[in-house]
């Protein structure tokens, strides 16, 4: 049963996942909405509850918005945005529905973790 409060939109993009500030785990985004996203990562690194950041973007903005992981699956986790700042929400509706920001943020793609 879905407990979702904005639908998901099906996506493709790199993800850094951050833990204390630092970047430890890299993936990739399957969906992404206005409350969450879901995030294809290998091995089962991280646990229910648990608050990381995320790092993704597209189309010159790029976003690192603190997240709690809701629920885990073999092949990813799924991720409940936190504490979302009214600037983040508009980068993050410009970004899923494709409206044009004037002050966005510098372009670029999250770093890669070695």
């Amino acid at each position: 049963m879905e407990h979702r409060c904005s639908i998901r939109k099906p996506v493709a993009m790199r993800v850094l996942i951050y833990k204390h500030g630092l970047p430890v785990q890299g993936g990739q985004v399957r969906d992404l909405g206005m409350g969450g996203m879901f995030v294809e990562t290998e091995g089962d690194k991280w646990s229910q509850n648990e608050f990381l950041e995320v790092e993704f973007g597209a189309g010159g903005c790029l976003l690192r918005l603190p997240a709690l992981v809701v629920h885990r699956r073999d092949h990813g986790i799924g991720l409940m945005f936190d504490t979302v700042t009214a600037r983040q929400r508009q980068q993050l509706r410009a970004l899923l529905f494709g409206r044009r920001e004037s002050r966005a943020p510098a372009a670029g793609q999250p770093r890669q973790v070695a």
